[in-house]
């Protein structure tokens, strides 16, 4: 695969980044992200220096991740048992045929 070079604005300063080409969606939308939460906490705390909005970012972004892997190991577990419930009763009904 090929490297290309992309620009994003974060807190209206531009970085220059090297992806994949299959990941370039991936990272802009990333980087939006960074910068909508960036600009919500810099919003919220207009004094703030940018290393600690940067900070709280990567704080509040982690802890929603934990959060959704939380959640998505929840479902896991409760597709896995309803799965099994009803492996269960079809092999049930096979046996009593």
């Amino acid at each position: 695969m090929s490297q290309a070079k992309i620009k994003v604005r974060i807190l209206n300063r531009e970085y220059q980044f090297a992806c994949e080409d299959d990941e370039r969606s991936s990272l802009l939308s990333a980087a939006d992200y960074l910068d909508k939460t960036m600009q919500s906490i810099k919003d919220n705390n207009s004094t703030m220096a940018a290393d600690k909005i940067a900070l709280m970012a990567a704080l509040n972004i982690s802890h929603e991740l934990i959060k959704s892997q939380s959640t998505n190991q929840f479902y896991d577990t409760e597709v896995l048992t309803t799965v099994k419930k009803l492996n269960d009763k079809l092999e049930q009904a096979l046996t009593n045929d």
